[in-house]
């Protein structure tokens, strides 16, 4: 999610029961900072209640990554326990606050980055609320919270990626996007096909990924079944942002028997 834009998700919800009445938000979802070794940024986040009464609120760093088959899921981590964890660069206040009905609160936050920084760092800030709702759940704690992701990464960070393996699987073409580079991938992928006149008989997106640096992501294309007979041109763009593209071409033919063949696989 964009700065400041409302953040709705509720990362890491309890158990929920019954309406909740009370609602936190955070005006930024997503902080996105490019840096050298050595900066000192100093910023704020804004919480909301947008509810009537007050709410007790606590903030906490964790560590997260992005999961396996990287469609945006995550698993979270204490805070400084994984290799690319920012939790020790960041220090943030107060830690806890109470949000008057309707009202909001700004949290100050300032990053540390230390005189190397040689790959992306990140984690989450999470803003959660607890409430005892004993009659209505036996005593059981009702825990919401909401996050703002921190993504820090250096300003001479490499953005590099390659599409491999594209095969035939069923009716639809598989390919890999890996992430070479040093920093989180988030690719906004398209592909055409083309004919033998350079005509486009078919188009679309590719699914959103969230790749790491190292790992790699899977890739499915539902290939049109009215494909007349003969040779044809796919092409694959994945948009990295800031410039940087990758781009995959493969020749496709259609035989006589209908049968789907890939050849002159190209970057």
């Amino acid at each position: 999610m964009a700065a400041k834009t409302v953040c709705l998700a509720l990362l890491g919800v309890g158990v929920l029961a019954g309406p909740v009445m009370s609602q936190v938000f955070l005006e930024e979802g997503k902080v996105s900072l490019a840096v050298s070794g050595g900066d000192r940024i100093h910023k704020s986040i804004t919480v909301q209640n947008t509810s009537a009464g007050d709410l007790d609120i606590k903030a906490y760093w964790e560590d997260f990554r992005y999961q396996p088959p990287y469609d945006g899921s995550k698993a979270f981590f204490p805070s400084g326990t994984v290799p690319e964890s920012a939790g020790r660069w960041v220090n943030y206040s107060p830690q806890q606050f109470t949000l008057p009905s309707f009202g909001r609160q700004q949290v100050n936050y300032t990053v540390s980055v230390p005189e190397h920084i040689d790959a992306g760092h990140y984690g989450v800030l999470f803003f959660e609320r607890s409430v005892r709702r004993a009659q209505e759940m036996s005593g059981l704690n009702v825990v919401t919270r909401v996050g703002c992701l921190f993504f820090i990464e250096p300003k001479n960070k490499i953005k590099k990626a390659e599409v491999r393996g594209l095969k035939l699987d069923g009716r639809g073409l598989r390919g890999d996007f890996i992430n070479q580079g040093n920093v989180v991938l988030t690719p906004n992928a398209t592909y055409h096909i083309m004919d033998e006149q350079g005509l486009v008989v078919d188009r679309g997106e590719l699914k959103k990924l969230y790749v790491p640096p190292g790992a790699s992501a899977s890739w499915e294309i539902f290939l049109p079944q009215n494909l007349k007979t003969g040779p044809y041109t796919l092409v694959i763009n994945a948009d990295l942002e800031e410039g940087d593209v990758v781009v995959k071409e493969a020749g496709l033919v259609k035989d006589g028997s209908g049968r789907l063949i890939i050849e002159n696989v190209r970057d």
